[in-house]
């Protein structure tokens, strides 16, 4: 079991065994929810349309911006 110290600004550090088993970089949203008397930490899943404009294909690159646009044309 990894332990992480809480600093005076409430802010933890994730051990890099983790980080790396999990792909998480600097940036990554987290998702924290709590129970039971614990605190869990996921890595929040990326949005459909952030996962194509990170895609190499030059192809999605500014999607968003078209799908945005073509949205307002159906519902102004």
């Amino acid at each position: 079991m990894a332990l992480a110290k809480l600093s005076s600004k409430s802010q933890i550090v994730l051990p890099a065994e983790i980080c790396r088993r999990l792909k998480i970089k600097p940036g990554d949203m987290l998702e924290i929810a709590e129970g039971d008397n614990a605190i869990v930490i996921r890595k929040a899943e990326k949005s459909a349309l952030e996962a194509l404009d990170a895609c190499g294909s030059k192809l999605w690159q500014g999607y968003d911006r078209e799908l945005e646009e073509a949205r307002e044309e159906w519902n102004p």
